[in-house]
């Protein structure tokens, strides 16, 4: 079976509390997405088909998975179609329904498509805003030395270079500026760990040309942003552009390609022009 192009939808909270076996089968039906037969999960699974059905059954009668059957013009018994309901996203059903319902009445309100993109750019921004202004995002390096009392060029400050993806700063180095490669890895990977943390399953790949690709291998509103990616994924380019804008990092250098590979989509963050520096 081919793979889609984008990332895979998050597993819920609510697998926590199911069996191994049947957490495995919902993991399957959520990644395979959309409405599924027993057949297309058992062979997906390497399983019987009579064992898949029980555990879809069992997933049916505590609300994580629906069945419908799919009717036909031909004889004999119509399919079972099993998906999984929005009780088995990340935030529960409230958060999912509130989610689908904002989103589907900004694409209604807008109808133009280059306005609309601008609002969710715009709502993009204000949440990053919000993510940092209730510490959701870690502060800047530069910022947790001065709470820690510590001031560049301290000795102290060299053990706190860890967090960045440039291990060579000395006792003499300084707090890194904005633009220098220690200050942009701390950056980046702040807003990794947020990312990770808010269910995108972020893996952060440092390129040759100073450069940053973001993989986000999961997606919290997969199904909202295969329908409204101009509003979804918009949305979230303008948060990580926030966030990183914080820390000097122009927004233009940071781009998002949805859906661009099988398995993920790309953040990238470009690295400064040499005129920049």
């Amino acid at each position: 079976m081919n793979k889609a192009l984008g990332p895979l939808p998050t597993r819920g909270l609510a697998r926590e509390e199911l069996s191994p076996a049947r957490r495995v089968t919902l993991d399957a039906l959520i990644d395979l997405g959309g409405r599924r037969t027993v057949a297309e999960l058992a062979d997906e699974l390497g399983q019987h088909p009579n064992t898949v059905r029980e555990h879809l059954e069992a997933l049916v009668r505590v609300d994580l998975v629906e069945r419908t059957l799919r009717h036909s013009s031909g004889r004999g018994r119509p399919a079972a179609l099993y998906r999984a309901t929005l009780a088995a996203t990340p935030a529960g059903p409230e958060y999912a329904v509130l989610a689908e319902v904002l989103i589907t009445y900004l694409a209604k309100a807008i109808p133009d498509r280059r306005e609309r993109t601008e609002h969710a750019l715009s709502a993009g921004r204000d949440w990053g805003r919000a993510i940092r202004s209730r510490q959701l995002v870690e502060a800047r390096r530069e910022e947790r030395l001065a709470a820690a009392g510590l001031r560049p060029g301290n000795s102290s400050a060299v053990a706190d270079s860890s967090l960045t993806a440039d291990s060579s700063l000395t006792a003499d180095s300084t707090v890194a500026a904005p633009e220098d490669p220690a200050a942009l890895a701390d950056s980046v990977n702040r807003l990794g760990e947020m990312l990770d943390r808010a269910g995108f399953d972020c893996r952060t790949t440092a390129e040759d040309d100073g450069g940053y690709t973001q993989r986000l291998r999961r997606c919290p509103v997969l199904a909202l942003a295969r329908e409204h990616p101009d509003v979804v994924c918009t949305s979230h380019l303008g948060m990580a552009r926030e966030i990183l804008a914080h820390d000097g990092v122009a927004p233009e250098r940071v781009t998002l390609e949805a859906f661009a590979e099988p398995g993920a989509c790309l953040l990238r963050i470009a690295p400064p022009a040499a005129d920049d520096e």
